[in-house]
């Protein structure tokens, strides 16, 4: 489930099992990233290759990932959440101030 809160977007993530995650994502939009419960294992790798970001985030830390990086979020421990938290976006991918239903954008 998505919600929609003032000008920014929430897309939570459960992982139930350490060693859960989500392997190769990427955006065509910068996101932040706040884990919620537990702790994440984080691989950010930008267009050519190069390991940008690679660390360790317990609940309560946040991390950046930059429009066209590459993201692997893996649970290191059981029971984990997280949140991609982002700005609403047009079919073009311009930001805007309110949800407008195309969530396609949202990819």
């Amino acid at each position: 489930m998505e919600y929609v809160s003032g000008n920014i977007f929430l897309r939570p993530n459960n992982l139930v099992k350490a060693g859960d995650g989500v392997k190769g994502d990427l955006h065509n939009f910068d996101h932040t990233t706040f884990v919620v419960h537990g702790a994440v294992h984080v691989k950010v790798t930008d267009p050519p290759g190069n390991t940008i970001i690679e660390g360790d985030f317990v609940a309560g830390e946040h991390f950046l990932v930059k429009a066209q990086y590459l993201h692997d979020i893996v649970a290191t421990v059981d029971g984990t959440q997280f949140v991609c938290i982002y700005s609403h976006r047009t079919p073009q991918g311009d930001i805007i101030l309110e949800y407008n239903g195309w969530g396609t954008n949202y990819q």
